[in-house]
């Protein structure tokens, strides 16, 4: 067995989404993150990336992030049901093959 190759492919994969011209990515909350999400802004800081796999987000004013508490509520919002929705897309028997 080649654990490098199973822990990439349990890994979660990030799933690019536009706003407005510019790409994100967006994926399922790790095991250990999973609790945390909580809310919307615990759910987009853990869960938003950018094109380099670091946090876009943040629930204070960092440098090189987006204090995501003074943010527009709607496009937050859609952020938000897309990570939902790849829940609801995800079927575990697809994604892990059986011998």
């Amino acid at each position: 067995m080649n654990l490098q190759n199973l822990k990439s492919k349990l890994q979660p994969k990030p799933h690019p989404m536009d706003i407005e011209g510019e790409t994100i990515y967006i994926h399922r909350p790790t095991a250990l993150d999973i609790q945390k999400c909580t809310d919307l802004a615990s759910t987009l800081i853990l869960c938003v990336k950018d094109e380099n796999g670091d946090p876009i987000f943040s629930n204070e004013d960092i440098d090189g992030r987006i204090n995501v508490n003074m943010m527009d509520s709607i496009p937050l919002n859609r952020i938000h049901d897309e990570i939902i929705k790849l829940f609801k897309e995800a079927d575990v028997t697809d994604e892990l093959e059986k011998k």
